[in-house]
């Protein structure tokens, strides 16, 4: 729920933010609206990552399967950093799109183990 409305509050429109706190590059930075949705989006998020990290070892995944799961997370984390940091305009969402790809396959796979 936390995490829900996190994203909420993330996706309001930017007339409502106010001004930027800090600046990262260009038009990039938090206001604070916006540390209001981070601090409710950080603790659900942080238990889905940990909960899908302690899972790994009861997954059964192959190492090749594995490896390209975390260099497809990292593909993506990094284009979401590279899209503030360095102005990668709309890069964001093709990162967000295939970290939440990778943790939706890892969820599948959970839920499917604990099923059976």
């Amino acid at each position: 729920m936390l995490t829900v409305a996190g994203v909420l509050v993330l996706a309001l429109p930017d007339s409502l933010e106010g001004p930027r706190l800090v600046e990262f590059g260009p038009g990039h930075g938090p206001s604070t609206l916006d540390l209001v949705g981070i601090a409710l989006l950080t603790p659900g998020a942080s238990w889905l990552l940990a909960m899908l990290v302690r899972a790994l070892p009861s997954l059964a995944y192959q190492p090749r399967t594995l490896f390209g799961l975390g260099a497809a997370g990292g593909l993506g984390l990094g284009l979401l950093l590279a899209s503030v940091f360095a102005g990668f305009t709309g890069w964001w969402a093709i990162g967000a799109l295939t970290l939440t790809a990778v943790e939706l396959v890892l969820l599948a796979r959970l839920w499917r183990a604990h099923r059976s």
